[in-house]
Order: structure tokens, then sequence, then C-alpha cells
């Protein structure tokens, strides 16, 4: 029996969703940016193929369904932060000081953005990762295909390339304080 709780006509428009969300995105961006200028037909443009773009391929709506929520789950977080220390007294200058000039403050919003983007796409193409490094036997091409996936998915690569970004952004931070 059909109800007004019943939100399964909803998944129905989820393209149309996506499609609206990346379009505003992508064209507010274009528009503070102005990377193009201040031509706001060619910013449109832009917007739109890449609202369309995003909703042609499939995985990238299941992306979007996936991020979307938990972005939003880390900007109230954010919002509910800053409204706790101007409850607390502290003034609003500092706290805009706090959050707008602070590399831990960025680079802790930057981490969790990237938690949240590796969640999202090991749900979405977590599965074509494993048949690439799995093993299935099949023509030569596949084969090759496997043996690059085995390698450069091992936990010494890996592990290899985390310390070598954790290495370049210690040498960053440091070579910055030195000035």
């Amino acid at each position: 029996m059909a109800t007004i709780l019943d939100l399964g006509l909803l998944e129905y428009f989820v393209p149309l969703f996506v499609f609206i969300f990346v379009f505003v995105v992508v064209f507010a961006l274009l528009e503070k940016a102005q990377f193009f200028g201040k031509n706001v037909g060619f910013n449109a443009l832009i917007a739109l193929c890449l609202g369309f773009l995003f909703v042609i391929v499939p995985e990238v709506i299941t992306l979007v369904r996936l991020i979307t929520p938990w972005f939003i789950i880390l900007l109230i977080f954010l919002i509910f932060l800053v409204m706790i220390f101007l409850f607390m007294g502290v003034k609003a200058e500092q706290v805009a000081g706090v959050f707008g000039g602070n590399d831990v403050v960025f680079w802790a919003i930057f981490i969790a953005s990237l938690l949240i983007l590796g969640y999202a796409f090991t749900q979405v193409y977590g599965e074509q990762i494993q048949n690439i490094t799995a093993g299935e036997s099949g023509d030569g091409e596949a084969n090759l295909v496997q043996g690059i996936g085995q390698i450069l998915f091992t936990p010494k690569v890996l592990g290899m390339i985390f310390l070598m970004v954790m290495a370049g952004f210690v040498v960053r931070f440091v070579s910055a304080s030195i000035k």
C-alpha cells in the first residue's frame, strides 16, 4: 500500500537531482574562480556539459549519491563547531581567523574529504579493482593488466606511495616555516 512516507518514487529522479547538483556546484565554482573570465554563458555551458556527463555514467551517479550525504554531514558538523565557539563567547573575527588562515583546519577538512572520497570510490569501483588484482585468467592483455594491478595494489607499494606523499608534505611545511 502506498503511503506518504514511501520515498521509492524519488529513486527515479536521482539522475535529475545529480544533474542539478553538479550543474549548480560547477557553475558556482566557475563563477567564483573566474577561470574563464566573466563570461556567464561559457561557464553555464561548461557546467551543463559536466552535468550531462555525470548523468550519462551510472557509476558516477552512484558516486555522487554516496558522497553527497557525507559532505552534508561534514558541513553541518563545521557549522555546529563554529556555532559552539560563538555561543561560548569567542568573537566572530577570531573564529574566522582560525578557520580562514589556519593550515591545520584546512588539512583536517581536506583529509576528511579524501576519506569520504576513498570510501565512495571503494564502494563503487571496489569490485572492479578486486577483479584486476584477483587474477582471473584471460587473454594475454588481461594477464598484463592483472600483473600491473597486483604490483600497484600490494601493501608495500601502497605504503611506499603513502610515505613519499607524507615526506613531500613534511618537506613543504618545513621549508615554509624556515622562510
